[in-house]
């Protein structure tokens, strides 16, 4: 984390889950890192990881690590999911949006709940939180490169006002987009609840 980044504390939010437990989603902290690394290695499934990174593995590498959880908050923002039931903390999701080189104004996202977690709605929540914090900062087109056979990622997607599109260089995936333009107001963010 650069030295003057200001931890954006606008973006901590609380969701209540169907069955009453309580998810935190907050912006992550350069300590984190065992935790994200138990998250991937732990949280998902092979499939899962393959889904989200589009390559096998097993565990996610110290230098990924560390760029995982070391952010500026303005050209890499990322948010995680947590439970602390039980007293123990455990992620179980992750959002992110990296701003593309030379085009301030586009970012491409990446988001990964836990598979036992899957289908309560922490998906959808830090996907509209990620876009909110992102508009926020100016981003105006932000995109993501999905399997073709990820279907709940792009239904999320869709959802949540993506386009899905052809992707222009691999056949293997889709392109989701969205224009980002209105402003971002305290409604915009209330709609995420």
């Amino acid at each position: 984390m650069d030295a003057a980044a200001r931890y954006p504390v606008e973006w901590i939010d609380r969701l209540q889950l169907a069955g009453g437990d309580w998810v935190t989603l907050r912006p992550v902290l350069p300590q984190d890192d065992v935790q994200e690394r138990a998250f991937v290695a732990h949280g998902l499934t092979s499939q899962s990881r393959y889904l989200r990174f589009q390559v096998g593995l097993s565990e996610l590498p110290d230098a990924l690590t560390q760029a995982f959880t070391h952010i500026d908050y303005h050209d890499h923002f990322a948010l995680v999911a947590e439970s602390f039931a039980g007293g123990q903390q455990t992620q179980l999701g992750d959002a992110r949006f990296v701003r593309v080189g030379g085009a301030p104004e586009v970012a491409e996202f990446g988001i990964a709940v836990a598979d036992a977690w899957h289908g309560l709605g922490i998906g959808r929540r830090l996907l509209c939180l990620l876009v909110a914090a992102a508009r926020a900062q100016g981003v105006t087109q932000l995109y993501g490169d999905v399997l073709r056979g990820n279907a709940p990622m792009l239904a999320l997607a869709r959802a949540s006002g993506f386009a899905v599109q052809r992707h222009p260089d691999d056949a293997r995936l889709v392109r989701v987009q969205r224009t980002l333009v209105a402003p971002v107001t305290p409604e915009l963010i209330a709609d995420c609840a």
